[in-house]
């Protein structure tokens, strides 16, 4: 059981860094005349891996704590597909001791942490190199969360009460509606403000040379959908120290030339479709999350939901956000307190009214009269006097 957690947290770890070099060579092969060394790009996809663990990494001399989530979305996937490896492991060793597997899962964890920290001193470029020991951390906090879960998935059901369970369900579909609503802000505003995009692709290196801009800028969509989650939800999210952007109030300051932050809002607030998309899309967020939840002794359910999707926005929220130096930008993202509060009481708040209107309509529906017949029922023509 060791053995085979070693090697899928090892494994794991492998394929990370050959996924994450892969893209390097990629963005490097349009420039291959004039870009140096092949294997520099090797380093630089190796970098973006660990990078990706969200444990920070100093670029140039500067500290660097943001993370492309898209990445970080791809370390979870390779989590929970060793987890699972390992179920499965498991089940064919017929390993059911509690004990055993979480010792396994603490082993996976270790391997591909250590598998990262070996990794950091192959993947320095110059000045530019991830941190050994928070990375090493974030890789065992991060892969083994996921890896556990996955791995103990099918024990959750038996031991987690089912209102629990329900709660869960249903903060994962508010969420999924915020952070899916935020997306489609995200992505009209690039339409609206292609023009600027454009101009923006340019100043960094338009055309084939802009590849690596493009990756950097796909890496980093996800970011942009929560923090368009955050600005759905009322708090808004920071571009840079005195930078807010919420729909009522928009500080403008000096940004990067990044083609993806010019889906920025303008003006002074959001206008009337934007309001109504907000409106919109907390509405159903919140009748999501009770429709999931209430199923199972709704108003603890309810309440396991809303409660769960305010920590879980304000996970996003920190894992979304992060710092870029130490000067005006050391703030992006959206705040994760006030994000999981923000959503933590919006869908508590439609819960209850959607739970108060349900009894409501029940209360009126049970005390309905019974309606009556108006006509005795007659017996049937040539029925004896025993079934009449």
């Amino acid at each position: 059981m060791a053995r085979a957690a070693a090697w899928t947290g090892g494994f794991a770890a492998a394929t990370g860094a050959v996924l994450g070099a892969i893209v390097g060579l990629l963005c490097w092969l349009p420039d291959a005349g004039v870009s140096g060394h092949p294997l520099s790009a090797v380093k630089g996809g190796v970098l973006g891996f660990l990078a990706a663990q969200h444990g920070g990494l100093t670029l140039d001399g500067v500290p660097i704590g943001l993370a492309p989530l898209l990445g970080l979305t791809v370390v979870a996937l390779l989590a929970w597909r060793a987890g699972t490896t390992l179920a499965e492991v498991a089940g064919q060793l017929r390993e059911r001791r509690q004990r055993a597997l979480v010792g396994a899962a603490v082993v996976q964890a270790l391997t591909f942490a250590a598998a990262c920290l070996i990794l950091v001193p192959f993947s320095a470029l110059g000045t530019t190199s991830a941190q050994p020991i928070p990375v090493a951390v974030a890789a065992f906090v991060l892969f083994g969360s996921v890896a556990l879960i996955a791995l103990l998935r099918g024990r959750l059901a038996l031991v987690v009460p089912a209102h629990v369970l329900a709660g869960l369900r249903g903060a994962a579909g508010a969420l999924a509606v915020y952070v899916g609503a935020g997306a489609v802000l995200v992505a009209g505003s690039l339409v609206l403000h292609a023009t600027t995009a454009t101009q923006m692709s340019r100043q960094v290196g338009g055309g084939i040379s802009g590849l690596p801009v493009l990756v950097l800028g796909v890496l980093c969509a996800p970011n942009a959908a929560v923090a368009g989650a955050a600005y759905i939800a009322g708090p808004g999210f920071a571009v840079g120290s005195g930078t807010m952007f919420t729909a009522f109030s928009s500080g403008h300051g000096l940004l990067p030339a990044f083609p993806l932050l010019a889906a920025l809002p303008t003006g002074r607030g959001a206008p009337p479709v934007v309001l109504i998309w907000m409106a919109v899309s907390v509405l159903v967020a919140g009748l999501v999350a009770v429709r999931l939840a209430a199923r199972r002794d709704g108003l603890r359910a309810v309440a396991v939901a809303a409660g769960a999707a305010g920590c879980g926005m304000g996970l996003l929220a920190w894992l979304g956000g992060g710092a870029v130096g130490t000067g005006r930008l050391r703030t992006i993202g959206a705040s994760p307190w006030q994000a999981g509060f923000a959503v933590a009481g919006e869908i508590a708040t439609i819960a209850l009214v959607y739970l108060a209107v349900r009894a409501i309509r029940e209360r009126v529906a049970g005390r309905a009269p019974v309606g009556r017949r108006d006509e005795p029922e007659l017996a049937g023509v040539g029925a004896s006097d025993s079934d009449r």
